[in-house]
């Protein structure tokens, strides 16, 4: 089963993929993972963007355990919004 991880945005575009899987472990080590499987492209966007575990935000260093089955999911930075208001 491992962990989930779904990929958005840039990030997808850099994997090729919306969505995979890693083996459990510290964050650290899940998200080294995946860079190693991605490459550099992908390493590069993702040291940009907002990872969740599980719904919360964590930082990218965190050592907390991912547990088998839960979901990472990995944000990049999203720009534009709405048009000023007159």
């Amino acid at each position: 089963m491992g962990v989930r991880v779904r990929c958005f945005a840039a990030l997808r575009e850099a994997a090729g993929t919306s969505e995979t899987t890693a083996q459990p472990g510290p964050l650290a080590d899940v998200l080294a993972e995946l860079q190693q499987r991605y490459g550099p492209a992908f390493a590069e966007r993702l040291a940009a963007s907002s990872v969740l575990v599980d719904g919360d935000v964590v930082d990218h260093d965190d050592r907390a355990w991912v547990d088998e089955g839960a979901e990472v999911a990995l944000l990049p930075p999203f720009s534009g919004g709405a048009a000023a208001l007159r």
